[in-house]
């Protein structure tokens, strides 16, 4: 999982949530400045909810919180009447969240434990699919992998190979599969396909990288020229900050010798 993706769709859902909660408290406002009586209702519940809080921790007795409870259900009912009078329900006052489930926080929480949600899973894999080079290539997946299209005869003399093209397709999809299954394994080695054009390279190597993607995992689906020029890049990018950095530290000390008269010219 990218980790820049995760953090950027946390603060559209954080923007998102902001924006839902906003309209609900503009709304909520407008509402009540046509019936004050709303606002007092609100006051008084929140104080009752206080004491009951309170009588449960002092255990005072079940009279003074039936009491309590009686109370808040009458003014939840007034309040119900009034909102029914003004054509507005109760759930119409809540934001307005994309996600009911998460309520755009991207998580569930469930008890002590929490997940992420749905909605936030596939977005994750919208960006990672979209950043990986493999969303042309969806319909590259092990469900449609059709090993007939390979020869069941076998040719040692043009295959170099006593097995049949369709069993050595099989034999390499099967291995596959293993790859995916044990892809967190680190003791789980690489694969490297080679062969002429119009083997099927490709669309492997693509059923492998979606089945990774819908695994959660991040993949980056590259040709190989474009891959060695971007190692190489990279390589060249960090030779020449730590090139940088040693020209810095060089003139600082340059300037800290000059500055104390302890700098001698040879």
């Amino acid at each position: 999982m990218n980790n820049t993706n995760l953090k950027d769709l946390l603060y559209e859902y954080q923007k998102k949530r902001d924006f839902a909660e906003l309209k609900a408290r503009e709304l909520k406002k407008e509402i009540y400045s046509k019936n004050n009586r709303l606002e007092e209702i609100d006051s008084q519940l929140a104080k009752f909810s206080i004491d009951t809080a309170k009588s449960l921790l002092s255990n005072n007795s079940k009279e003074l919180l039936g009491q309590l409870n009686l109370k808040i259900a009458t003014l939840k009912n007034e309040k119900k009447t009034i909102l029914k009078n003004m054509g507005i329900s109760e759930n119409d006052l809540l934001p307005k969240y994309e996600c009911s489930i998460c309520k755009d926080t991207g998580y569930i929480q469930s008890g002590y434990n929490t997940k992420m949600c749905a909605c936030l899973e596939q977005r994750l894999f919208d960006l990672e699919y979209n950043s990986s080079n493999v969303y042309n290539m969806h319909n590259h997946t092990f469900e449609n992998f059709n090993s007939s299209y390979y020869s069941d005869t076998p040719d040692k003399e043009k295959y170099g190979s006593n097995i049949s093209p369709r069993q050595n397709i099989e034999i390499i999809k099967k291995l596959s599969l293993n790859f995916i299954n044990n892809f967190d394994n680190i003791e789980e080695k690489n694969l490297l396909f080679t062969g002429n054009s119009g083997l099927g390279k490709t669309f492997l190597s693509s059923c492998i990288a979606n089945s990774l993607l819908k695994k959660g995992k991040t993949v980056l689906y590259q040709t190989a020229p474009i891959m060695l020029d971007s190692i190489i890049n990279f390589k060249l990018r960090k030779i020449y900050i730590q090139y940088q950095y040693l020209w810095t530290i060089a003139k600082r000390r340059f300037a800290y010798n000059r500055w104390f008269g302890n700098w001698k010219h040879e």
